[in-house]
């Protein structure tokens, strides 16, 4: 499949790329690729490309990139818009498990979600966590995303050695508990503030938490809303744990929620239940694997027809962005090879978004990579004296052109 890459610079993001957001609203052209945000997370800045070219094949792709706003670690972002799509500003998924923000460090936090204002006078916020040592040290957000019709919210609260002994313990999960939250916004148009917030519970009423063997939910996305009740829609979570390249544990969800009433003090306030889960794309995360292997569940995308979805997954045994049925997961097509791009180095996904749909004209899919040398030892190696630059990895952006069915594989290059 043609596609497109860059990679990280001393200057720009280095080895730690996530959570590309593609802004279908502002495309100016129905071929051209529409403007896209991305994350980086080491060096705590948030990236637009825009301007794209209409290359020929074979071409270079050219693009103007802008660094648009500071985050403490960002991962994903999600865009407030206000009624005529206008960008308001972007929640932003923060989260530093290694407490320090740079080299050296001029903030210790663990992150949260934070709205950054499109209006450069304008001052951030933060709207979780809320309350407690929670708010005083922060918590590890790896992914927001918002329910447009009825202003829920969710956040996913992952740290990278989730279920990875002897760093995640009994202690871990008591202290500083890996879990989904749901936020009840006041508005999702302009600056949200959260009015209810809470750990997201099953049907059963079990908190969506870490479990052992399973991990927690370190990406989600929101799926289709009920044509005949807009307050029950899909949302897709993917649980993984493990901290190595190889074994670890991963799997998915589909779930129902719906957005009830309850009553305080006399007063009517909105909720939110999880009416079902089942188990989905286990063709991927059961069949896909060799024996005693892991795929390394990522992120998800959902893409316009609302028949399919593409899945990230960062771990060897199945390295790529696959698409699955939206109705029960069944695997459709894997798109390998974007973790060798870079001889020497292991890029590994940390995100993806698109626009449109496989073989429509104008259809692309935005994939963020971080990188390592050594998947036994895959680390974020900050590029600082007195770590010798061989050492160095590059994080991989890239845009893959899905209007063409699979054929012949062609990566060119952004050149900004």
């Amino acid at each position: 499949m043609p596609a497109y890459a860059i990679v990280g610079q001393q200057e720009t993001w280095q080895m730690y790329l996530h959570g590309p957001m593609m802004r279908e609203s502002e495309r100016t052209s129905p071929g051209q690729i529409p403007p896209v945000y991305v994350s980086g997370t080491w060096v705590n800045k948030i990236y637009r490309f825009d301007n794209f070219s209409m290359p020929g094949p074979g071409e270079p792709l050219y693009a103007t990139q802008k660094m648009v706003g500071h985050a403490l670690a960002p991962s994903t972002t999600w865009p407030v818009e206000d009624e005529s799509g206008k960008l308001k500003g972007l929640l932003v998924a923060e989260g530093q498990p290694w407490w320090v923000n740079n080299v050296p460090p001029a903030e210790i936090y663990k992150g949260g979600v934070e709205f950054l204002p499109a209006d450069k006078d304008a001052k951030c916020s933060q709207i979780f966590p809320q309350g407690g040592l929670h708010e005083f040290f922060g918590q590890v957000v790896n992914t927001v995303d918002c329910h447009k019709g009825t202003n829920v919210c969710f956040f996913t609260v992952w740290k990278f050695y989730d279920d990875q002994w002897p760093f995640w313990t009994n202690a871990s999960a008591l202290v500083a508990p890996d879990c989904l939250y749901y936020c009840i916004a006041d508005t999702v148009d302009d600056r949200p503030v959260c009015r209810r917030t809470g750990v997201v519970k099953d049907e059963h009423g079990e908190p969506v938490c870490h479990k052992d063997g399973r991990g927690a939910v370190h990406g989600m996305t929101i799926g289709l809303t009920d044509p005949k009740d807009p307050n029950q829609f899909d949302i897709f979570l993917v649980f993984t744990g493990g901290a190595t390249f190889t074994g670890g544990d991963s799997s998915m969800q589909k779930v129902r929620v719906k957005v009830t009433e309850l009553s305080v003090a006399g007063s009517k306030v909105k909720d939110m239940e999880v009416v079902k889960s089942t188990a989905f794309a286990t063709d991927l995360f059961v069949t896909l694997p060799p024996k005693g292997m892991d795929a390394g569940g990522d992120h998800a995308w959902v893409d316009e027809t609302g028949k399919f979805m593409w899945i990230s997954t960062f771990r060897l045994a199945a390295a790529g962005v696959h698409m699955v049925s939206y109705e029960d997961g069944s695997l459709i097509y894997s798109v390998s090879g974007i973790d060798r791009f870079v001889k020497g180095q292991y890029a590994y996904s940390a995100g993806l978004q698109g626009v449109g749909t496989l073989g429509k004209p104008g259809s692309f899919l935005a994939v963020a990579t971080s990188a390592c040398h050594d998947v036994q030892a895959c680390a974020p190696i900050p590029w600082v004296w007195p770590i010798p630059e061989e050492n160095w990895a590059a994080g991989v952006f890239f845009i893959i052109d899905l209007s063409t069915l699979p054929g012949a594989e062609k990566v060119a290059t952004i050149v900004v």
